[in-house]
């Protein structure tokens, strides 16, 4: 893409750094970040920082890990930083709450299109709705089912303010847009990835339950925990094999 004359500040790749694999996983969440940061390591063979998060590659250069980037603006700077160091595909992998009842925590849920809440969207496109990349998620639907394992597929909210959301809102969310789930960076990256036209698809862990009458939290559940833990150590193993 042509640079904007009239933008202040183009993402670049400094002097010194190293070009990196063409494909990436992103892991946004602190605690996911750093236990995927220990599965990574058994193929580790490069170790650099990136703003606030970790960058990882592995010895053979086909995948490089980041995280965290919690929020979209965190998020988003990273997915920047990664696509001008020469990354053209990214899976993310995050938690998201669930509005549907049918999806409990420790469940899978692949991103479909997102409805963005959050702040960063608008500087990158017009649309309240992006969508992730039909290759990715097409692809990551072919690892999960290689790999029997059940993954829904819905709509994804991000918002900026977690401890803001409405009950009114979250209801209009569902009838308006059919959203299933909720989190604060996937709209952010579905529309960051558009504009920069680079591969990008998302896969969520139900991390809580906002469907019922109260809030029903599992970030620290055995089964969310475990849940986390499979499908890191999975895609990083379908991520290192792919060419």
């Amino acid at each position: 893409m042509r640079a904007d004359p009239d933008i202040v500040i183009e993402p670049r790749r400094g002097k010194r750094e190293k070009l990196l694999p063409k494909r990436a996983l992103m892991v946004v969440n602190p605690s996911e970040a750093d236990a995927a940061a220990k599965i990574f390591s058994s193929f580790l063979g490069e170790t650099r920082s990136l703003y606030q998060s970790k960058l990882l590659v592995d010895t053979n250069k086909r995948l490089c890990l980041a995280g965290p980037g919690l929020g979209a603006p965190a998020a988003g700077l990273l997915m920047e930083k990664l696509i001008v160091l020469g990354v053209q595909e990214i899976w993310l992998l995050s938690c998201c709450g669930s509005l549907d009842p049918s999806l409990l925590i420790g469940d899978l849920l692949l991103g479909s299109s997102a409805v963005s809440g959050e702040g960063v969207s608008q500087y990158y496109s017009s649309d309240i709705i992006s969508n992730p990349s039909l290759s990715v998620t097409s692809s990551l639907q072919l690892f999960m089912k290689k790999q029997a394992i059940a993954a829904a597929s819905g709509v994804i909210w991000s918002t900026d303010a977690p401890y803001r959301e409405m009950r009114s809102k979250l209801i209009d969310l569902q009838e308006r847009y059919g959203v299933v789930g909720i989190d604060m960076e996937y709209s952010a990256l579905c529309a960051i990835a558009r504009f920069r036209g680079i591969a990008f698809g998302g896969l969520f862990v139900v991390s809580d339950e906002i469907w019922g009458s109260g809030w029903k939290p599992g970030f620290s559940k055995p089964i969310f925990k475990d849940r986390c833990r499979e499908i890191m150590e999975k895609l990083i193993c379908h991520g290192l094999q792919e060419e």
